[in-house]
């Protein structure tokens, strides 16, 4: 569940079934990475950087004229 708050209410709403799929596959790579000896910490920031230049590669491929 996420949440969605502001000051007079709080809603929860179900994550998608692709997040769900994603969360999953994440962390079976990261506790498969940190037994490779790399730390949480490290895994953390190398994926929001990761995740961070995807979302820019698609955000360009759009603006992109065709």
């Amino acid at each position: 569940m996420t949440t969605a708050c502001d000051e007079k209410h709080m809603e929860l709403k179900p994550i998608s079934s692709c997040r769900r799929e994603v969360e999953v596959a994440m962390v079976e790579m990261l506790v498969s990475l940190q037994k490779r000896g790399w730390s949480a910490a490290e895994l953390a920031l190398a994926l929001a950087d990761a995740s961070e230049d995807l979302v820019m590669l698609i955000a360009t491929k759009r603006l992109r004229p065709n």
